[in-house]
């Protein structure tokens, strides 16, 4: 498999999800990745369970975004510790950190001293405010930026709680922008000498996901509402409840509602309004009640086989472990088991959804064992 990026040499500071997920990203494409975690180790490591052996060994939660890395402690308060650091990086090609600009600072890590002292290394930083607002200051955490960022707002059912995404996207998204700038980086110095900081906000990570939220409230200035499993903007597209279960429907287009409604025996003659989208999102409660009187009476099954025989888009409601252990090989060939000789076992990984010539990128070394 190609390793477009074995020429690189990378050193992570960071820690937790944010930082660790974009280098994992970068080893799974093939780069050299120093993790240097402080004395207690990356927080991640005792945060569980799960954990690898019941109550003890490693967490899933270290597993999932370290893969591909070498580790060692080291206290940056120290000057030895420093001093380590800055040996590395006389060979490195970026340094990845999280720190807060202030505290990056105080240790010596930020910009303008680490320029001046390394011209040719890139620097990113993950930040949970950007360095230019008032908040700079504050302390990012994934679950403070979907409250902070309007995510929560939109996310649950109409009239319950606001509620947070089921994963910490926060971290992933800014993770992916991260490794995303740094690869950008990698090609500006390679074409101009240049070195440059990368600074991703999860704050603004966070807003940029929201995408065509945002858009509409830009646009309109009204707030947008929660929706459960519903879409704001689409009829139908949301879930439904079956005798046996809930599924999916994602009706993406006009035509296909017209296969839909013959299957529900609607007379879209009689309700012409209901033949564009804008005219069923109008309509919403009286077409989702009609269609949810017939998915009832019908099976999971029954429904999935007249969308696919239709090319409805429709799925199942299906759990994480039922996706994980029974769907390989029909909905994804993502696992990848990876051998640790340092334990003499087989650690199951998800490898990163990228395919490189026809095979999946993934980093060949497991997560680093824990060495205080």
């Amino acid at each position: 498999m190609p390793k477009p990026l074995s020429h690189f040499r990378i050193v992570d500071l960071s820690c937790v999800l944010a930082g660790p997920f974009a280098t994992q990203l970068l080893a799974d494409l093939g780069a050299e990745v120093q993790k240097l975690e402080p004395p207690e180790g990356d927080p991640t490591r005792g945060w569980g369970p799960p954990f690898e052996d019941g109550d003890a060994g490693e967490t899933a939660y270290f597993r999932c975004a370290n893969r591909g890395k070498r580790s060692r402690a080291i206290d940056l308060h120290t000057e030895a510790g420093k001093g380590t650091l800055f040996e590395l990086l006389k060979d490195a090609d970026v340094l990845v950190e999280n720190f807060r600009a202030d505290s990056a600072d105080r240790l010596g890590l930020g910009w303008k001293r680490l320029h001046a002292k390394f011209p040719k290394l890139i620097l990113a930083s993950v930040r949970g405010f950007a360095s230019d607002v008032t908040a700079s200051r504050r302390a990012g955490y994934d679950f403070i930026i979907q409250a902070e960022s309007g995510w929560m707002a939109i996310t649950g059912e109409p009239e319950g709680q606001p509620m947070k995404v089921g994963v910490a996207l926060v971290d992933v998204l800014a993770g992916l922008y991260c490794a995303n700038g740094i690869q950008a980086a990698l090609l500006h110095r390679e074409r101009t000498g240049e070195a440059i900081h990368i600074e991703v906000p999860l704050m603004e990570a966070a807003l940029a996901g929201l995408v065509n939220v945002a858009a509409g409230t830009l646009m309109t200035g009204t707030p947008p509402k929660r929706w459960g499993n519903a879409h704001p903007q689409i009829v139908p597209y949301q879930s439904f409840r079956c005798s046996d279960g809930d599924l999916a429907i994602g009706v993406g287009s006009d035509r296909q509602f017209e296969v839909l409604a013959m299957w529900l025996g609607l007379d879209l003659e009689a309700r012409p309004e209901w033949k564009k989208n804008r005219g069923r999102v109008k309509d919403r409660e009286e077409l989702v009640a009609l269609i949810e009187a017939r998915t009832k009476a019908s099976t999971v099954e029954e429904v999935l086989a007249m969308c696919e025989a239709n090319a409805i888009p429709a799925s199942r409601v299906r759990s994480v472990d039922e996706v994980l252990f029974r769907q390989g090989g029909s909905l994804h060939n993502l696992l990848q088991p990876l051998y640790d000789v340092e334990t003499n076992t087989v650690v199951p990984t998800l490898a990163t959804p990228l395919l490189l010539n026809g095979e999946r990128a993934c980093a060949l070394l497991p997560p680093p064992r824990w060495k205080p």
